[in-house]
């Protein structure tokens, strides 16, 4: 496990004047104010693995990951793997597929024809939402 320290400094008249309200600085000495948090990312599992889509030469995209189960209870998954264009993300295509895995199990997700166009200014990105089996 990581532990992060990231170390603050703001001079003592700024934060009086985020207190009181004022918009000058206080008179008198500039005090340091120091601060210490630490930050304990916590363990996620990695449910997705070995993430790989692009496009062929014939700008078709295909793409393939392991499937993981990492939970101790069995668990249905829909896998989506979807192809975006620009900054904002717009949906040009998408591969889904749905698997049901009991604790510790995988699978290989493989999609063989997610899009067929010219990859420019093009992306994947796979999805993964899992609900209980039940």
């Amino acid at each position: 496990m990581r532990t992060e320290a990231f170390l603050v400094t703001v001079p003592a008249a700024v934060v009086l004047a985020a207190l009181t309200g004022c918009a000058g600085p206080a008179p008198g000495p500039t005090v340091t104010v120091t601060a210490t948090v630490t930050v304990t990312p916590s363990p996620v599992p990695e449910v997705l693995s070995g993430f790989l889509c692009a496009a062929d030469e014939n700008n078709v995209w295909r793409g393939k990951a392991r499937l993981t189960n990492p939970g101790t209870a069995t668990n249905n998954y829909v896998v989506r793997f979807s192809i975006v264009r620009g900054p904002n993300g717009d949906h040009v295509g998408f591969a889904e597929d749905r698997f049901t895995l009991a604790p510790g199990a995988s699978t290989d997700v493989t999609f063989p024809d997610i899009y067929t166009g010219d990859p420019a200014d093009l992306r994947c990105i796979p999805r993964v939402a899992a609900t209980p089996s039940g």
